[in-house]
């Protein structure tokens, strides 16, 4: 995703940026966050008259950090969350309980270019395609997690990362038929999670928009961290119980762990 929303590999000074920024910046919007952000020195560190850290390496008080309007820090890591997220459904299809929560702390919770100092983090693994991960519902560029407290970003990690399960292939169809295969009628003409109806007239191919898995994608920094079908604007989730889903912008059967170029932000905006 970059500049104009199509996807690239990071910037060779990608060090410089804040991460959670760059990818808010690079979706079109910053709706609804509050941006506290301390100047940035040729090594990627915060300008200690500005926020971030000082000379010694100690934080400041005014370190670089951004939150959803109104959302204090505590609120941040240990909830609540918007009504919204509160009993949502993952996607994995799994519910989130208030009352049966793990804090962030107790699962070495990380951003993503910290996560691979863990040994059971992989290439490309993030909360974007957990099963667990409730994708952004309010335009805020957060989600939430049915496991773990908090606002959640698509680009976080944490140990109880649980893949996504591949879908079963339609009765009908073989393997090599999802890509360009007619979608049922429940999705032909759907509206997207942000609601851009499909028109499948006017639609491109997989093919076209360097179409893959999330992690495959993320691993080879085809993607930045946090993309996936599953909390782009342009995906229309499960319709009929199959766990497929369909897009507003490309042909064939999609997964919610697939990626593509036009990955676009879900925002007030969108």
């Amino acid at each position: 995703m970059v500049g104009d929303n199509t996807p690239g590999r990071w910037p060779d000074d990608i060090d410089e940026w804040n991460r959670r920024a760059y990818l808010a910046a690079t979706a079109g919007s910053t709706a609804g966050i509050v941006w506290l952000s301390g100047c940035v020195d040729d090594t990627g560190n915060g300008d200690s008259g500005e926020g971030g850290t000082d000379e010694n390496g100690e934080e400041d008080s005014e370190a670089e950090e951004e939150l959803p309007e109104g959302v204090s820090e505590e609120e941040f890591e240990r909830g609540p969350v918007p009504e919204e997220y509160r009993t949502a459904l993952s996607l994995g299809d799994e519910e989130r309980d208030p009352d049966d929560l793990t804090p962030k702390a107790a699962v070495d919770f990380s951003e993503y270019d910290e996560a691979g100092d863990y040994s059971s983090h992989e290439p490309g693994m993030c909360c974007a395609n957990c099963a667990d991960y409730i994708p952004d519902k309010n335009g805020d560029t957060f989600g939430a997690c049915a496991e773990v407290e908090g606002y959640i970003d698509g680009a976080d990690w944490c140990t109880i990362y649980e893949e996504l399960p591949e879908p079963s292939v339609p009765d009908g169809l073989s393997e090599d038929e999802l890509a360009t295969a007619a979608v049922p009628n429940e999705y032909r003409t759907a509206s997207s999670q942000a609601g851009e109806q499909r028109d499948p007239d006017d639609l491109q191919t997989q093919a076209d928009v360097n179409f893959m898995e999330s992690v495959e994608a993320i691993a080879a920094e085809t993607a930045p961290p946090g993309q996936s079908c599953g909390n782009c604007a342009e995906f229309i989730p499960d319709q009929n119980g199959d766990t497929w889903g369909a897009c507003a912008k490309v042909e064939g059967y999609v997964a919610v762990e697939d990626w593509c170029s036009l990955w676009e932000q879900i925002s007030d905006e969108t």
